[in-house]
C-alpha cells in the first residue's frame, strides 16, 4: 500500500511539474511580421518559443482582439500575453524588451496633407488599430475624444483597403505591419498610388506581460541567450526582406 502511494504521489507531481511548464499565453489577431496566426510563427512567436524552449517550456499561443487579449489576462485565465509598452499595468511581470514598434501616420501623397504632430490628426479621418487610445499614450487620447472621424478596427489589412480607397485621411500602425500588408497588396488596383510616413510617435518597445514572476525571469534569460548567440537577429531577418525604413 505505501509503495502504492509512493507511486501515485510521484506520478501526481511529475503531472503537476509538466503543467507549470506548459504555458498558454495570448497575443494580438493582426500583427504579422510579429505574430502570423495562420502560420503560428512571425518574429516575437518565434523569439519566444525559442527563449522558453531554452528554459524547459512550451506554450501554446492564441489571437484575439486587443480588447479580449486584456479581458483574458485581467482574469488569469492565461499565463502570459504579447504586445504591451513598458509599465501600461500593474499586477503583472513585465519581461525585458522584445522588439521596438514604430507606429507611424499614412496617408497619399496626392492629399499633400501636412501632419507633424498628433494634434494633426484631430481634423482627419482617421483609422487606427484597435485600442490605439490605448496603447500610444494620452496625447493621442486627447485627440481621439476631439475627432469625431477617429476610428479603431481590429483587422489591421483593412486599414489599407481604406486608406488607398480614399475611405480614410489617414491610417494609424506600426510601420513594419504597413510594410508587410502593402507587400501583399501592392499588385492590387489602386495600392501603386505614393504614400508618405509621417514619424509623429517615438519608437515604443514592446514586452510580454507574465503572471508568474518565475516564468517571467525564464524568459528574460533565454531571450538573453537568444541575443547573445546572434539567433535573435536570425529570427529577425527571416521575417523582414528589408531594413525599418
Amino acid at each position: 500500500m505505501a509503495l502504492r502511494l509512493l507511486v501515485c504521489l510521484l506520478l501526481w507531481s511529475g503531472a503537476a511539474g509538466a503543467s507549470e511548464r506548459s504555458l498558454s499565453l495570448i497575443t494580438s489577431s493582426s500583427i504579422p511580421p510579429y505574430a502570423i496566426m495562420e502560420q503560428q510563427a512571425g518574429i516575437v512567436v518565434d523569439v519566444m518559443t525559442e527563449a522558453l524552449a531554452l528554459q524547459g517550456y512550451t506554450f501554446t499561443f492564441s489571437y484575439s482582439t486587443n480588447r479580449r487579449l486584456l479581458e483574458e489576462l485581467h482574469a488569469r485565465r492565461v499565463d502570459g500575453a504579447f504586445n504591451f509598452p513598458a509599465a501600461l499595468m500593474e499586477g503583472f511581470y513585465y519581461s525585458d524588451a522584445i522588439i521596438d514598434y514604430q507606429n507611424v501616420a499614412i496617408t497619399l501623397s496626392r492629399r499633400d496633407l501636412a501632419i507633424a504632430s498628433v494634434a494633426d490628426l484631430v481634423d482627419k479621418r482617421v483609422v487606427a488599430f484597435q485600442n490605439a487610445s490605448f496603447f500610444l499614450g494620452p496625447e493621442y487620447a486627447a485627440m481621439v475624444e476631439a475627432n469625431p472621424n477617429h476610428e479603431e478596427v481590429n483587422d489591421q489589412r483593412s486599414q489599407l483597403y481604406m486608406l488607398f480607397n480614399d475611405r480614410a485621411d489617414a491610417i494609424v500602425m506600426d510601420l513594419r505591419i504597413f510594410q508587410y500588408f502593402h507587400g501583399q497588396l501592392r499588385h492590387e488596383r489602386g495600392f501603386d498610388a505614393p504614400y508618405h510616413v509621417h514619424v509623429i510617435f517615438p519608437p515604443q518597445p514592446r514586452y510580454a506581460v507574465f503572471t508568474r514572476p518565475e516564468v517571467r525571469d525564464a524568459f528574460n534569460t533565454g531571450l538573453r541567450q537568444l541575443k547573445a548567440d546572434g539567433r535573435y537577429d536570425a529570427i529577425v531577418s527571416t521575417y523582414l526582406d528589408a531594413p525599418l525604413k
